[in-house]
C-alpha cells in the first residue's frame, strides 16, 4: 500500500489575546492537536459546528495560516519546515477552492487572466496561444464555453462563478485540493451539478480532496471518510457509511439526528444539545464537550479522552468506550 499523500500529526494552531492589563496572555487555540491521514484518490471530510476549526484546519495544512505547532507531511517531506520559496512551488500541488466564489475573484480582472495568473506564476514557459490554449481547454473541463474567459465576475451566475473558483484551483493540475464549503452559498439544484463536477474531475484527474462542510447531507454523498471536529479536535473519524450508520461519539450522533428526512413518514429522534458550543478562549475541561453533552459522566468533566479505534479504521476520544 502506498503512503498517505497527506500526514497531519498533532496540528496546533493557537492565538494569543490579552485578558487584562496585569494578567498574563490566554491562548484561543483554534486547533489543539489534530492528526489525520488522507489517502491518494479519496475525498475526506471534516465537518462540525460554526467555530469548531473546520476552515483553520484547511488554511493551516497549506500553510495560508502558518501552525503554531505540529507536522504537516505532504507526500512524505513536512511542509512545516520549508521556506516561503519552497513553499511556493510547492503550491502548484496544493490549491483551495474558497466558499465565496465572488469574493475569492478579483472583480477587475477578466476570467481569462485570472485563469493565466497561476499559469504566469508557476509554468513561466508558456504564453502566446499556447497559454489562452491552456485557460480555454479549463474552462471546458469545468462545463464553460471559451467565450466566458472574455467576462468579468459580476457577469456570471453564482454556479459559474463557481466553476471558475475550481478551474484556477485545477488548472496547475494540483494532487491535493482543499474545498472550504464550495457548495454552501449556491442552490440546491446548482450543488448537485458542482458536487458531480467535482467527482467527474477527482476521477480524470486523479485528485485528493479535503472537504469542508457542515451540511451532512452533501458530505454523505461526496466523502470516502469522514472527521467529526469540536472546539479544535478530532472526536471522531471513520469510513463514511460507517460514522453515519453507527456514530459513536455523542456529538458525531446530534450532528447526524439534524440531518432532514425527505420521507415524511419516516421519524428520527432530534437529539438538541444545550447551549451554545463554548469560546476556543475558555474551553472547559477534560472532554471539551461535557458541558453539552447527554451522556457525560464525571470523568468526563476532568480526563481528557484519547482518540482510539473503537471499531475497524474508526476512531472516537470518548469516555464511553
Amino acid at each position: 500500500m502506498s503512503a498517505p499523500i497527506l500526514e497531519v500529526k498533532n496540528l496546533q494552531k493557537h492565538y494569543p489575546y490579552k485578558k487584562g492589563l496585569f494578567q498574563k496572555p490566554g491562548l484561543t487555540k483554534a486547533l489543539d492537536g489534530v492528526s489525520l491521514t488522507i489517502e491518494r484518490g479519496e475525498t475526506v471530510a471534516i465537518v462540525g459546528e460554526s467555530g469548531s476549526g473546520k476552515t483553520t484546519l484547511g488554511k493551516t495544512l497549506l500553510r495560508l495560516i502558518e501552525p503554531t505547532g505540529g507536522e504537516v507531511h505532504f507526500k512524505g517531506r513536512d511542509i512545516t519546515e520549508l521556506s516561503a520559496e519552497q513553499m511556493r512551488k510547492l503550491k502548484a500541488d496544493m490549491q483551495i477552492v474558497f466558499q465565496d466564489p465572488y469574493g475569492s475573484l478579483d472583480p477587475k480582472w477578466t476570467i481569462g487572466r485570472t485563469l493565466e495568473e497561476p499559469l504566469r506564476t508557476h509554468r513561466s514557459h508558456l504564453s502566446g496561444a499556447a497559454l489562452k490554449q491552456e485557460v480555454n481547454a479549463m474552462l471546458e473541463r469545468v462545463g464553460l464555453q471559451p467565450h466566458h474567459g472574455e467576462r468579468y465576475p459580476h457577469e456570471l451566475s453564482g454556479g459559474q462563478r463557481q466553476r471558475i473558483g475550481i478551474a484556477r484551483a485545477l488548472i496547475l493540475q494540483p494532487e491535493l485540493v482543499v474545498l472550504d464549503e464550495p457548495v454552501s452559498a449556491l442552490d440546491v439544484s446548482i450543488q448537485s451539478q458542482i458536487l458531480n463536477l467535482m467527482q467527474d474531475l477527482q476521477t480524470e484527474m486523479g485528485l485528493t480532496y479535503l472537504f469542508i462542510s457542515h451540511d451532512l447531507s452533501v458530505v454523505r454523498f461526496i466523502s470516502n471518510r469522514v472527521a467529526v471536529m469540536y472546539l479544535g479536535k478530532v472526536v471522531e473519524i471513520g469510513e463514511t457509511k460507517e460514522v453515519f450508520n453507527n456514530p459513536l461519539h455523542p456529538y458525531t450522533e446530534a450532528l447526524i439526528s439534524a440531518i432532514p428526512v425527505p420521507n415524511p413518514n419516516l421519524k428520527r429522534e432530534r437529539i438538541v444539545l444545550a447551549g451554545d458550543i463554548p469560546s476556543p478562549r475558555n474551553q472547559p475541561s477534560g472532554c471539551a464537550f461535557h458541558t453539552r453533552c447527554p451522556k457525560a459522566m464525571a470523568q468526563c468533566k476532568t480526563l481528557q479522552p484519547d482518540l482510539k479505534e473503537i471499531g475497524s479504521k474508526h476512531y472516537a476520544a470518548c469516555h464511553l468506550f
